[in-house]
């Protein structure tokens, strides 16, 4: 699905634009025109369309980087857009040649024995005023190497631009900065010191996404039919809900995720529709939530056990909703960190999650989880020393079917299929010569809002929207209000206090902490749009640069409120989950 700055599918709008006869009367907005909402209010969810299509742009860079689609990856970019990149490529056909000569080594994809993942999360997007540009913060975690070779860590931050070019967004300015690094066999972190300055400030990036007015605003003295101004309504509506919708299903993935972390089996099965599906690489499929919980008890009984890693983190999770509302697709990155207890059996594996979701009486469920592993490696040596195969079906817990693919892992390079076109082409990928590919249409039918007859049916649908584009601008105001916090952490502390409410007591920064790694974030807006609760992981490169270094791996959880016409943090606890150090990390955690 192309995502542009208007209607995400248009073809839905059709059906739920048809008014009664008895509606085309001229009706003339009252002081407190509605004419003058409407127009507000699609200012507010284009700029929110902005947003999440910049986060969508964002996220398929990395997707593509990390399978080598260099023409895709490429045409993310202006035709003049700038970079910091080796040899200061300039434009999407230099960027183009310099990744597919450099690290494709001339062709598309990767070469067996490589590994590279580009994991982008954490981000901070700010829209300018006039809705065609935009600014946008990233944290970046790259995996760099090869068996036989190097094996390193690359923890580093983009400050990006934006530029909407005929309704599709796209990259104009790429800066990227390294801020920690660490071969897989050294003693711990190598902090660079660089400092790339904020775009944003805690003013602006705490406001809501659109606090500046439409760029078209009706007079009051202007006429318009009740028709009309139905059938603008219900256009919106249906957007405000596929955006809805999209938070919806991204916090039900990584909440899977957190139930996963603990083994609590009963609580991640519960989050499948009654038929759904559980593949896990070779392992075969469990069919049927009664058939995914026998199939999860292979990984241990539930709950975990003392000195027990289960870790199971989900990045960079790009979500495509059906027109309809009613399914929709998630692809994503998962690192997995996995021990036995004291550190035995001590595994780092790293893949692609393409998950499915179905919303059932008005709840999303999960309706398949399909996880592809990439690579599993020794968590004491790493990629460039030691690579694993994906296991096979279990003896003991055996799936209802086989596996749907077969295919070879790490150190063997292998593609897994995109649900998505490209996000400013709108064409599907461009695969390497030979990679089999399987494509599914989503349904483009909706059954469309019910017809506005009335003013007091206008007027109550319209105050019913309004709360709908508050819960969603919240979603993503949210997002930068917990990014900015970790940003603040590293590098400017003094101004922590400033992302809080009154009377809220921050936490002091911990200054041993290289680079605060905020993922994975779970956030719950209240029905009125006013508070929010929250939940994210971090992991956290800490020590000495060039001395000892470790992992620390914390959650937090708090509680976010609207104050004074900007989101701040009333509540916010972290606890630590784990700690260990580096290397070996937590396969030598006693």
């Amino acid at each position: 699905m192309r995502w542009k700055l208007v209607p995400l599918i248009v073809v839905m709008i059709v059906a739920s634009s048809v008014l009664a006869t008895a509606s085309q009367q001229i009706f003339q907005p009252p002081n407190a025109s509605p004419e003058v909402r409407i127009d507000r209010l699609e200012a507010q969810v284009e700029a929110i369309e902005s947003v999440r299509a910049i986060k969508r742009l964002q996220y398929a860079y990395g997707h593509y980087v990390e399978y080598g689609l260099w023409n895709d990856f490429a045409d993310l970019f202006t035709d003049d857009a700038e970079t910091n990149y080796q040899q200061g490529a300039r434009g999407k056909s230099q960027v183009r040649q310099l990744f597919f000569d450099q690290v494709g080594q001339g062709k598309l994809g990767l070469a067996d024995g490589r590994i590279y993942p580009h994991i982008l999360f954490q981000p901070v997007i700010t829209l300018a005023p006039d809705g065609r540009t935009a600014k946008g913060r990233w944290r970046i975690l790259a995996m760099l190497g090869g068996i036989g070779g190097s094996a390193t860590w690359y923890s580093g931050v983009y400050e990006n631009q934006y530029v909407l070019e005929n309704g599709v967004w796209k990259i104009s300015l790429l800066h990227s900065e390294s801020k920690v690094t660490a071969a897989y066999s050294a003693t711990g972190w190598k902090d660079s010191g660089a400092h790339v300055p904020f775009h944003f400030t805690s003013q602006s990036v705490t406001a809501p996404i659109s606090s500046t007015p439409p760029r078209r605003l009706n007079s009051g003295g202007s006429t318009a039919t009740l028709a009309s101004l139905g059938q603008r309504v219900n256009q919106l509506t249906l957007r405000t809900s596929l955006l809805n919708d999209q938070a919806e299903v991204t916090n039900l993935q990584d909440n899977y995720g957190y139930a996963t972390d603990r083994k609590l089996w009963d609580q991640a099965v519960s989050l499948f529709a009654e038929n759904g599906t559980l593949e896990l690489g070779l392992q075969g499929v469990y069919v049927g939530k009664a058939s995914i919980r026998r199939g999860l008890q292979q990984f241990g009984t539930q709950g975990l056990r003392d000195g027990e890693l289960n870790d199971h983190v989900y990045l960079q999770t790009l979500v495509t909703v059906a027109p309809n509302g009613l399914s929709a697709k998630a692809r994503g990155v998962e690192l997995i960190m996995s021990s036995g207890p004291g550190g035995s059996n001590g595994e780092l594996a790293e893949g692609t999650f393409e998950n499915s979701f179905i919303k059932q009486n008005g709840t999303w469920k999960i309706q398949s989880i399909h996880f592809y592993p990439r690579m599993i490696v020794d968590a004491a040596t790493g990629w460039a020393k030691n690579s694993k195969p994906a296991p096979g079906p279990s003896r003991e817990y055996p799936p209802d079917r086989m596996p749907t693919a077969n295919y070879e892992i790490y150190p063997k390079f292998s593609l897994v299929p995109f649900h998505f076109d490209n996000p400013v082409t709108g064409k599907p990928p461009q695969y390497p010569e030979g990679v089999q590919t399987v494509r599914t249409t989503p349904s483009n039918t909706s059954a469309g809002a019910p017809a506005i007859r009335t003013e007091k049916d206008l007027e109550a649908r319209i105050a019913e929207l309004e709360r709908r584009v508050r819960v969603a601008e919240a979603f993503d105001a949210a997002e930068n209000l917990i990014g900015a916090l970790s940003y603040y952490l590293d590098e400017a502390p003094q101004d922590v206090a400033s992302l809080y409410a009154h009377n809220a007591h921050p936490e002091a920064a911990d200054r041993s902490v290289f680079a605060n790694q905020t993922m994975q974030p779970v956030i719950d807006i209240s029905p009125d749009a006013k508070t929010a609760r929250i939940r994210a992981r971090q992991l956290k490169p800490a020590g000495v640069s060039g001395g000892a270094g470790s992992w620390i791996a914390s959650t937090l959880d708090g509680q976010i409120v609207f104050e004074d016409g900007s989101w701040k943090f009333k509540t916010l606890s972290s606890a630590k989950v784990w700690s260990a150090p580096y290397p070996g990390g937590w396969a030598r955690v006693p």
